[in-house]
């Protein structure tokens, strides 16, 4: 139930409450310009994500790292623009809502968030609900409520934030929200600059590597911090002063006043509350989940005329098998095989470009990256792009799948 309800929180939580900070800030109602535009944004995002899931889970035509790479420079373009759009409103004393720029904004903002974060949370059930053999399994109900639980936790989070933050003066909006959209906007930078490095578009300096790696490495605490950012609304409001209830009101006007008060009150409990179940269960919940796995051995393989030869009635089951060959420098570099259908077979490192020589194991018939979780679709395996294995130059020929020694030798550094 865990590994379906995380992700969701997760990736769910990053786009929601960001969302919920922005309408916020803007301080627009239902029906408004800006209001209008961002709903227009919503639409356009929740169906460009459902477009970009089905194409990446039924073709090889969505290359991950650089569609990942042209939607946050998006999304981090409009964040910045949303930034100085309120704080330039604020030294005025007054957000302008009308013209292209604060329209533009709002349209940019969340369609970018969707188009980025959108697929993955659509791939949840993908890669694992249909995986399942029947419909009276226990543990695909259990994995339906993880997913429905993670995205209701997360859209409650966005209501109770904007109930929240509506009495709050400007100046406590703005502040939270630009903290909330800063630590966005740390975690795109560093997705975007580790993209780049993979590609060769940025220089692979050491000094670079030396402060990249702890950040690719914690990319979840920046959405840690932006959970507890927001939970400053909630603080916020439970230490701000209640409204005076004076003696010259009537009595239906006083307890009007108060039922106002204790209802604020309660929303902020409800975000507090509801924020620190997110903390925990995408901190303590996902330890649990992520607990270290064991790869299982390698097999040996053996030199013939300089190929390896694996014989297919040894890797041909469906199954992950792993093998390891020693290179000149006696390095092991290790390999992955899986049976994909009929004649096809998925044939690559035991590495990726992204998570490095970690490894992939086999759980509940699916193939996952050991450092960081992701499912493989298994029909990918073999192709370039996110944290599929680096592909590996194969042939199949007399019952056995044939790997030449030189692209196994080519490859021995990454090991």
């Amino acid at each position: 139930m865990l590994q379906y309800l995380i992700p969701v929180l997760q990736n769910l939580g990053a786009i929601c409450i960001p969302l919920a900070l922005f309408l916020a800030l803007t301080g627009q109602r239902p029906g408004e310009r800006v209001t209008k535009w961002f709903w227009r944004g919503v639409v356009l995002g929740s169906a460009g994500a459902l477009a970009v899931a089905l194409m990446e889970w039924y073709t090889v035509w969505i290359n991950r790292e650089l569609y990942e790479l042209g939607i946050q420079g998006v999304a981090l373009v409009g964040e910045v623009l949303l930034l100085l759009y309120g704080w330039l409103g604020y030294r005025r004393r007054k957000l302008q809502t009308g013209g292209w720029l604060p329209s533009g904004v709002a349209f940019l903002v969340p369609a970018a968030l969707l188009f980025y974060r959108g697929p993955d949370i659509l791939l949840v059930p993908a890669n694992g609900l249909v995986m399942a053999t029947t419909w009276a399994s226990s543990e695909l109900w259990l994995q339906i409520a993880g997913y429905l639980l993670g995205m209701g936790l997360a859209v409650l989070a966005a209501v109770a934030v904007l109930r929240v933050a509506f009495p709050l003066p400007p100046v406590t909006v703005l502040g939270v929200a630009t903290a909330g959209f800063l630590t966005v906007m740390a975690q795109q930078t560093v997705s975007v600059v580790q993209v780049m490095l993979v590609r060769g578009l940025v220089p692979m300096k050491q000094w670079l590597l030396a402060a990249m790696v702890p950040l690719i490495n914690g990319l979840d605490w920046f959405f840690y911090a932006l959970l507890v950012s927001t939970l400053v609304l909630s603080v916020a409001l439970l230490l701000r002063r209640s409204a005076a209830v004076g003696p010259d009101l009537n009595p239906a006007k006083q307890r009007k006043i108060r039922a106002t008060e204790r209802n604020r009150r309660r929303w902020g409990a409800v975000v507090g509350t509801n924020l620190l179940c997110i903390l925990l269960l995408t901190s303590v919940g996902k330890a649990y989940v992520d607990q270290k796995v064991e790869l299982s051995p390698a097999v040996p393989v053996t030199v013939e005329q300089d190929e390896v030869r694996v014989p297919l009635t040894t890797a041909g089951d469906g199954h992950l098998h792993r093998f390891v060959y020693t290179a000149s420098n006696g390095k092991p570099v290790r390999f992955i095989i899986i049976k994909k259908s009929g004649s096809a077979y998925g044939v690559g490192l035991d590495a990726c470009d992204i998570c490095g020589p970690t490894g992939y194991y086999e759980r509940e018939g699916q193939v996952v990256c050991k450092l960081c979780d992701v499912v493989m679709n298994t029909a990918t395996i073999g192709f370039t792009g996110g944290c599929n294995p680096v592909p590996l130059a194969h042939k199949v020929d007399g019952g056995n799948l044939i790997v030449s020694v030189a692209s196994l030798e080519k490859e021995k550094e990454r090991f």
